[in-house]
């Protein structure tokens, strides 16, 4: 029996849970993969056991590495150093930027910095962004004939059924009231403020907001739950935390439009918008990081940053013209169902595992 290819997954595994982490599991507990590849992996999460973390490295004998760096500077220089060693192994490399920071990244950096960067990436083999309007990050450090793009996925367990899609799309045209939901963390630039300056301006109107998802900060908190009591919102906009698994999916199965206005610096391609268009929801977001790739005109509205005003305009439209509902929400699910499963972001992977492996 041919022995199969190895490769060693490198980056931040869960806990804690997030996009990137989720990603990097997804992968190693995929059935497809561990079937056709040997599958080891290193989790470098913890800068306390970063000499630990090189020696696994080190002792590690795989064909290919597949690596996701930081977007942090302090985190670049770790990773370059781990770059470095993997390079020094004379093995395929690929590297996978879960995010859309890397070109802002690159020119606060010291000329020190840059010129590793340049020196290490240009000699991997793929770079990965997560769509075509991200590949230009990276012009400063590779060829563009070395980037690849892997969009992002909706978990599996993250859609709901199909008869229950069914029956919530085709309810849409007769709503008396419309569900917006905003799933994401709580920071400022990605804009939850905004939407709840648009619940403000819709107040006593057929339409409530959702909330949920991590605040960094007790002051961020505070003002958030502050606003809704001095403007009076308590019938109109909801607050459910930190959401995930059942709670995440029924919210997101009871929900008609998802509201994210973001202008967030490291923003890449959320996971979250493709989480709504699978669920069948109407997309309201902005026309930044990777989004572009995976939002278009069929889908929803995009909107300018920081303009509240826009989300209530887009809502209202909504209110008035339920029949759109139907649409973005058919066209949402069927473009999730087509591109963006668990196994399709598995096999856009496998495809560039096996262009390098075999090149």
């Amino acid at each position: 029996m041919k022995q199969k290819e190895s490769i060693c997954i490198i980056g931040q595994f869960p806990p804690p849970v997030h996009g990137l982490s989720t990603a990097l599991k997804t992968i190693i507990d995929s059935e497809h993969m561990k079937d056709k590849y040997s599958i080891t992996f290193i989790d470098i999460k913890e800068n306390k056991k970063f000499f630990n973390n090189l020696m696994k490295i080190r002792q590690n004998d795989s064909d290919l590495y597949y690596f996701t760096i930081s977007q942090s500077t302090f985190g670049n220089l770790r990773d370059m150093i781990i770059l470095n060693l993997l390079i020094s192994k004379n093995k395929k490399v690929i590297i996978h930027y879960h995010g859309g920071y890397y070109k802002t990244l690159y020119e606060k950096m010291s000329k020190f910095q840059k010129r590793l960067n340049k020196k290490l990436i240009s000699r991997i083999d793929i770079m990965i962004a997560l769509g075509e309007s991200l590949k230009k990050m990276f012009s400063d450090v590779i060829d563009s004939s070395k980037i690849r793009v892997c969009e992002n996925y909706v978990e599996n367990s993250s859609l709901a059924d199909e008869s229950s899609i069914n029956k919530k799309i085709a309810a849409y045209e007769y709503k008396s009231k419309i569900e917006v939901l905003y799933l994401s963390n709580f920071i400022k630039s990605k804009g939850y403020l905004d939407v709840l300056h648009a619940a403000k301006d819709l107040r006593g109107e057929n339409i409530s907001f959702h909330f949920a998802g991590a605040f960094f900060n007790k002051q961020d908190e505070d003002e958030f739950m502050q606003f809704i009591n001095n403007h009076e919102l308590q019938e109109y906009v909801y607050y459910h935390g930190i959401v995930k698994g059942k709670d995440k999916k029924e919210l997101l199965i009871n929900s008609d439009v998802f509201v994210l206005p973001t202008y967030y610096t490291h923003e890449g391609q959320p996971i979250s918008i493709i989480e709504a268009m699978g669920n069948g929801l109407t997309i309201i977001t902005t026309n930044h990081g990777g989004i572009k790739d995976i939002v278009e005109k069929d889908n929803g509205y995009i909107i300018e940053p920081k303009s509240p005003h826009q989300i209530v305009q887009s809502l209202k439209d909504l209110a008035e013209n339920k029949n759109k509902m139907y649409y973005y929400g058919k066209n949402n699910r069927g473009l999730v169902l087509e591109k963006f499963k668990e196994i399709d972001y598995i096999q856009r992977l496998e495809k560039i595992f096996d262009e390098v492996i075999h090149s």
